[in-house]
C-alpha cells in the first residue's frame, strides 16, 4: 500500500500544476479519536477517475479544499478532505526548526506517532515528498 502511495505522490509532486499548493495525507481506517475538525462545512467534490487525479484536483490552489489534511482509508480511499489537525506531541518529542520546514511538516511527523495513524505523508514545494511513521521519515524524495 505504501509504494503505491509514493509512486502516486511522486507523480503528483512532478505533474502538479505550479504553484502547487502542497498537500498533507492521513492513512488511517479509524478517525473517531483524531484530533480533526474540517475546515469547511461542506465535503469537497472529488474529482477524478483515480486517486492520482483525485489527489491532483484536491491540491490545486483552485480547489476550496486545498487546504489542511486528507484522509485515506489502508485501502487508499478519500474519507475526508481539507481537514484541520492538531495533534498534541507527546512527551520528550524534539522538533527541530532549524531545519527550515513549516507546520505541515511538523505536524505530519508528530500525527504519525497516534495509534490510529498508519502513515503521514506531505508533499510540497521545497521538501518532495515525506512519509513519517511512529515519529520517523520513512520515505523521503527531496526537491533536488
Amino acid at each position: 500500500m505504501i509504494k503505491k502511495l509514493h509512486e502516486i505522490l511522486t507523480k503528483l509532486y512532478t505533474k502538479a500544476n505550479k504553484p502547487f499548493s502542497g498537500i498533507g495525507i492521513l492513512i488511517c481506517d479509524d478517525t473517531r479519536n483524531l484530533p480533526i475538525s474540517p475546515l469547511y462545512n461542506s465535503q469537497a467534490d472529488i474529482i477524478g477517475s483515480n486517486l492520482f487525479e483525485q489527489l491532483l484536483d484536491l491540491s490545486s490552489y483552485k480547489n476550496l479544499h486545498h487546504d489542511g489534511f486528507h484522509i485515506l482509508s489502508s485501502n487508499l480511499n478519500i474519507t475526508h478532505t481539507a481537514q484541520y489537525f492538531y495533534p498534541k506531541p507527546q512527551e520528550n518529542f524534539f522538533l527541530n526548526a532549524e531545519n527550515g520546514h513549516g507546520v505541515r511538516y511538523f505536524v505530519a511527523k508528530i500525527g504519525s506517532t497516534l495509534p490510529n495513524v498508519k502513515y503521514a505523508v506531505i508533499v510540497g514545494g521545497s521538501y518532495g515528498v515525506c512519509i513519517f511513521k511512529d515519529g520517523q521519515e520513512i520515505k523521503v524524495d527531496k526537491n533536488d
